[in-house]
């Protein structure tokens, strides 16, 4: 069975005074184990499409279903023990240790009072010995580098014990050895846990080298395939429109003109 199922999807943005469509009839289907990068220039709408997907906003028409299930159908709490978001926003200030910051992640878990049980702190261990910050446990959060707290970030999704991660642009501002370390992580995360972790990225480089899967987002629809299919059929020429910059598929990369 698919984890994932979108048919006939369309995003966007509605009021009572207008309605915004940034893209309509997106069909895709995912199975579970896959690693995704959604690939698009600025302001295409990378962003909206995750949102939706994780009913963080609501889809403007079609149907999106998790394990089967129409997203609509999930209460709140069983929705955050299906799907892990990792979003770009910046945090509270707070005096949270890295410890106390990923166990946030078993709130779905825990009773009304947040008490940790016994497996509720095995699973804040395990996420950080998957990510391999254990050794920052005690740290306040405020005091990582911005590469720490990115893993810290992952490590608490890992926690909520979801099938599918979702993150937002996670390397934006790391620099290249973070951005290439985050990229390896969620490659073997998704491989060794067999957790569907979708991601938006403009690291075309390392996408290519790291996915199962790519999305490519473009103006009128979602293209998807697995890297090697895409660069072959000249898909990913299709990113961005201008003349002055091709995809070299022998380099990989794109080159300007």
């Amino acid at each position: 069975m698919n984890i994932l199922t979108i048919q006939n999807l369309k995003i966007g943005y509605s009021s009572k005074k207008k309605t915004e469509i940034i893209l309509d009839g997106i069909d895709i289907t995912l199975k579970k184990g896959t690693f995704v990068c959604l690939l698009g220039k600025n302001g295409i709408g990378k962003s909206t499409l995750l949102r939706t997907i994780s009913r963080v906003q609501p889809k403007l028409n079609g149907t999106i279903q998790i394990d089967g299930k129409n997203l609509e159908s999930y209460t709140a709490i069983n929705l955050s023990k299906k799907i892990g978001l990792v979003l770009t926003e910046k945090l509270p200030e707070s005096n949270l240790t890295v410890f106390e910051l990923i166990a946030l992640g078993r709130q779905p878990y825990t009773n009304w009072v947040g008490t940790l049980s016994k497996i509720d702190i095995e699973k804040v261990n395990e996420a950080m010995q998957l990510t391999n910050i254990s050794h920052l446990s005690q740290k306040k959060y405020y005091e990582l580098s911005d590469g720490q707290l990115q893993k810290v970030l992952i490590s608490r999704a890992l926690a909520q014990d979801t099938n599918i991660i979702i993150l937002d642009e996670p390397t934006a501002h790391l620099d290249v050895q973070y951005k290439m370390e985050t990229f390896r992580l969620l490659k073997k995360l998704a491989s060794k846990l067999n957790k569907t972790i979708i991601v938006s990225t403009h690291e075309i480089h390392l996408a290519l080298q790291s996915a199962n899967e790519l999305w490519l987002m473009i103006a009128d629809k979602i293209i998807t395939g697995n890297p090697q299919e895409l660069i072959e059929n000249g898909e990913l020429d299709r990113l961005f429109t201008s003349e002055s910059i091709y995809f070299d598929n022998q380099k990989q990369q794109f080159i300007l003109k």
